[in-house]
């Protein structure tokens, strides 16, 4: 049964979604158990990033690491009363954001105050399959597909998974810019089938909770097939705000990968 506070809903034991005004941006709070919390993807306009910390006093838990699932301008935020914590990513995506952060952060510029603009994408590499904190197992799963280095955090015990910018009900297989083929993308997507395969609730980035993430998964590789072998898809999402421009994209991909076979 899903619990909720003003914001938050409890998808799982110990983990609460909030969802941004943004693109239906999912923001997640994994609880320790023991007071503390991990905040992931924490998003995205600065009244929501200041309703997360009076969100976790409401849990009677405080910040004790953040994570960013991969490079993107919307996935490098933090709010300072959530503290000066670890913020942690792959020592891929710390790097990009550390040799790039004008780029990183450009969208942000303008968009946000300029306190938390300087506050984004502050990240701290961590090198590692399993996440040292006092809460359940807490699996890294890394892959390529939607970003380089991008990260999908698995909780076994708990069946949870939450996919970052993939699975989505409300966008479409999203490539990294210099996967011209699907292949990339191709290869995240199938690394992750066991790990949905055995998940019972899925969080993305962006869209619906799920309680059905194989569907998920099934869809994203269905659009795929439909694309490399046919060059065009029946996919609702097509429709949806925003996702012609990448489904153009898309199909442009497809044709090449059409054309290597």
């Amino acid at each position: 049964m899903t619990t909720t506070t003003a914001r938050l809903s409890e998808i799982a034991p110990g983990v609460w979604v909030a969802q941004s005004r943004f693109y239906a941006q999912n923001s997640t709070v994994l609880l320790d158990g023991h007071g503390g919390a991990i905040v992931v993807d924490p998003a995205y306009y600065a009244d929501e990033l200041a309703a997360i910390p009076p969100d976790l006093a409401a849990l009677g838990v405080r910040a004790v690491a953040g994570i960013s699932t991969h490079m993107h301008y919307d996935h490098v935020l933090w709010h300072p009363d959530l503290g000066d914590v670890p913020r942690w990513s792959t020592p891929g995506t710390v790097r990009e954001t550390v040799e790039n952060r004008e780029r990183v952060v450009a969208d942000l510029v303008g968009a946000l105050p300029d306190d938390l603009v300087d506050l984004a994408a502050r990240l701290t590499p961590y090198d590692g399959e399993l996440v040292e904190w006092s809460g359940p197992t807490l699996r890294i799963h890394v892959h390529d597909a939607h970003a380089p280095h991008h990260l999908a955090l698995e909780l076994p015990d708990l069946g949870v998974l939450l996919a970052g910018d993939m699975l989505s009900d409300v966008e479409l297989p999203y490539p990294a810019d210099d996967d011209t083929d699907l292949v990339t993308y191709r290869t995240g997507l199938e690394s992750l089938g066991d790990v949905v395969r055995r998940s019972r609730v899925l969080v993305p980035g962006h869209g619906g909770v799920s309680e059905n993430p194989v569907e998920r998964w099934d869809a994203d590789r269905r659009y795929l097939d439909d694309l490399e072998e046919r060059g065009i898809s029946d996919d609702p999402r097509i429709g949806h705000d925003d996702m012609a421009e990448l489904h153009a994209a898309n199909v442009r991909r497809g044709a090449a990968a059409r054309n290597w076979s």
